[in-house]
């Protein structure tokens, strides 16, 4: 009843806040223009770091009375926004000169995304999804930092290398300098506190504030606020969108081990903080009354760097804790292997049954065998995390730019069947629409890398490279090649459409020989009109992907391997374009700009999503669909490559628990990269759509994040539908 109270307490001041939440930003922006027009900094990392001096003080703070966690200020970042591009005080640098390197990149595009090949952002570079190095924070603070850059200042003669160190110690200590004016205010409220309870309240916020980010932990709540205040607010003066509180259980379990030991700390009490670190995320984008993407994920399970499984007291108490505040908007991802323990499983599906689907899987047996086939360290690899939603990072080593650009294959292919009408062969027709997605590939990888080449010169990130293992070390920010490892990742998009496509073309026009080329191409033109016979024979006559038909999973295996090779180029930082496969719920937008392909997809609907089958094909049981993934390699893609499975609703109970353990272990046996699931029943999603008021607890999950359904726009209500019939 305690927590309860202290929950609804914490709810009911947190969204008293936010419902008249006011970012500054009519104030700051103005300001820190005029800022930066007085001052004589000429480098872009000069320039960098007196934004952070000038916010750090000119942003407003507040602390909360039911929450010991700081960290919030206005720093023009809305209610509604993670950071990154949805601010434009943090990116102002970013976008001061946008028409010398954002809007040619947004120009070359203008007429391609009109024509349904790419769904893109205006930016070249992807400064949102990305992961902070909480492991090198937490050992050495910011202090730490500080010391490391001034020693390499004094080591270096590098001109532009000096300029970096000098920027990374102003804005770290502008950080501290942060910090310190929640120390000052806390002590201020604990002064003027009305009992002892409250002033014991500030002081404790004070006392963390004072030591901490400049110092490492010494304590569980230091440790979770030091990765909460780094999270929101060095992201939010830096402008870069970092999506992730990362692999929270094996970061904590530590210091709770520690506190616990010495008496300082209950599991209540470390659980009542978990607990308020998910409310803060529900209330601030008002999970329960709308939907607004929160680009927060927590990562747990998998292996630590030492290849030893992590469930841990902590692991458990998160989920826990998920369930205990009924949380949505925090995407859960937890890592499993077939070393993983049942009782794991058994957790997480527990999460799942209580009508949260804000759990979603990753399997280490693929993904870090994947990551290692990229040229990286097996221990690095040990450490990634999913990043605002499926997308994979190696945490504290790599920045890896993705999530804002989205190839459309079935388009691409729809154009080959234009270009190569006179192939004679289907091996002919398939090499050529290899080549075309290649040349497309690296078309966009043209465009990125001459966007990406202006990077450093016009917003450089001082402070989230000095959280990362390389950049100092290198002397580099992480816009020219820091980090450790550089990745981009450009995400393709329709598997099953293009798949089911591809393999109706050969089975049409080279081995059955109904049609031409050039007559298939001209039914798909007229979106089958006066062809629905021959539409059906293709939907139920020819093999499918995700229906555990011999022929067609090899033939995707075979199609998926050669898409694989379409990446690999240089981007502008020195790293490698790796390939990749995640949906989010792009596959919507551009299925809307796409005719019908040959696999008997209408025109105007949503392609296929991840690697689950399109959603007109009708499949037997979820392990058909797990079953058609096995002779695929995953590990060839070093990004997430997710599987949904879609059932009806079901109860908790144990009966259903071990139903869907048993899914999840078959989905480990047969290779699949990452899995979730969505318990949905299409009867009551009907009714939700036509009663709203009556059914806004409906949760479901969209693709890479959950949502109360009866907020969702109608197209993707119609889509969800569509699954939950099949």
């Amino acid at each position: 009843m305690e927590l309860l109270n202290h929950f609804n307490l914490l709810r009911e001041e947190l969204d008293n806040y936010y419902s008249g939440f006011d970012s500054a930003e009519n104030k700051l922006l103005p300001a820190l223009k005029e800022h930066l027009n007085s001052c004589s900094e000429n480098s872009s990392y000069a320039k960098k770091s007196s934004m952070h001096e000038f916010l750090s003080e000119a942003c407003p703070i507040k602390i909360f009375r039911n929450t010991p966690l700081f960290f919030e200020i206005s720093s023009g970042r809305g209610r509604h926004s993670w950071g990154g591009l949805s601010s434009s005080v943090g990116t102002y640098l970013y976008n001061l000169n946008a028409d010398l390197w954002l809007n040619p990149y947004s120009d070359a595009l203008k007429e391609d995304r009109a024509e349904g090949f790419i769904y893109c952002w205006n930016n070249p570079v992807g400064i949102d999804h990305h992961c902070a190095g909480y492991s090198n924070l937490l050992t050495l603070g910011i202090n730490g930092i500080i010391k490391k850059a001034e020693e390499k200042l004094n080591e270096t003669e590098d001109k532009k290398k000096k300029e970096f160190y000098r920027s990374v110690i102003r804005s770290n200590k502008a950080l501290i300098n942060l910090a310190k004016r929640f120390a000052l205010k806390a002590k201020f409220l604990a002064d003027n506190s009305n009992s002892t309870e409250e002033k014991e309240h500030y002081e404790k916020i004070a006392s963390a504030a004072e030591w901490i980010p400049a110092n490492p932990p010494r304590t569980f709540y230091e440790a979770l606020n030091l990765i909460l205040f780094y999270r929101e607010c060095a992201s939010s003066i830096e402008g870069i969108g970092i999506s992730t509180f990362s692999l929270l259980d094996r970061l904590l379990y530590p210091y709770y081990k520690k506190d616990l030991e010495k008496g300082k700390i209950t599991y209540i009490e470390a659980k009542k903080l978990l607990c308020d670190l998910l409310i803060y995320t529900d209330i601030r984008f008002e999970s329960d009354k709308a939907y607004h993407e929160t680009s927060t994920t927590i990562e747990l399970g998998g292996f630590d760097r030492n290849g030893e499984v992590v469930y841990n007291e902590l692991t458990e108490m998160i989920l826990d804790a998920v369930i205990e505040v009924q949380s949505v908007g925090t995407k859960i991802n937890c890592r499993i292997s077939k070393s993983h323990p049942t009782e794991y499983f058994k957790k997480i599906m527990e999460v799942q049954l209580s009508n949260l689907p804000c759990v979603m899987m990753h399997n280490d047996d693929v993904l870090i065998p994947a990551r290692v086939k990229l040229g990286e360290d097996i221990e690095d690899a040990r450490s990634y995390v999913g990043c605002g939603c499926h997308e994979v990072v190696l945490a504290d080593t790599e920045v890896c730019t993705r999530a804002d650009t989205w190839i459309n294959l079935p388009r691409i292919l729809l154009k080959s069947l234009k270009d190569h009408q006179n192939a004679k062969t289907f091996e002919e027709f398939y090499d050529a629409f290899i080549s075309d997605a290649f040349l497309y590939y690296s078309k966009i990888v043209g465009l990125k890398n001459k966007g990406e080449a202006n990077w450093c010169e016009y917003s450089p990130y001082p402070l989230y490279s000095s959280s990362l293992t390389g950049p100092i070390e290198k002397g580099l920010d992480i816009t020219e090649g820091g980090a450790k490892y550089n990745t981009t990742a450009i995400s393709l998009l329709g598997t099953a459409t293009f798949i089911d496509s591809l393999y109706s073309v050969k089975a049409l026009v080279f081995d059955e020989k109904r049609l031409k080329i050039s007559e298939l191409s001209e039914i798909l033109d007229k979106n089958f009109k006066n062809n629905e016979v021959l539409r059906q024979y293709i939907i139920n006559r020819i093999p499918k992907h995700g229906t555990n038909d011999k022929i067609l999973n090899a033939f995707s295996a075979k199609v998926l391997r050669d898409m694989s090779k379409i990446a690999g180029q240089t981007n502008s930082r020195g790293g490698k374009y790796i390939p990749a496969f995640y949906a989010h719920d792009i596959h919507t937008p551009l299925g809307h700009r796409t005719k019908a392909t040959p696999d008997g997809r209408l025109a105007n609907t949503p392609l296929s999503r991840g690697v689950s089958p399109s959603e007109f094909i009708k499949t037997e049981s979820p392990l058909k669909v797990i079953h058609s993934l096995k002779d695929i390699d995953f590990t060839l893609y070093g990004e997430s490559f997710i599987c949904e499975i879609t059932l009806p609703q079901m109860e908790k109970n144990e009966d259903n628990q071990a139903i869907l353990v048993a899914i999840i272990k078959e989905f480990l046996e047969a290779g699949g990269s990452s899995l979730q699931f969505n318990l949905i029943d299409s009867k009551l999603l009907l009714e939700a759509k036509e009663n709203p008021e009556q059914h806004k607890n409906l949760l479901v999950r969209v693709c890479g994040y959950s949502a109360a359904f009866v907020y969702l726009c109608e197209d993707t209500q119609d889509e969800i539908i569509r699954r939950a019939i099949r």
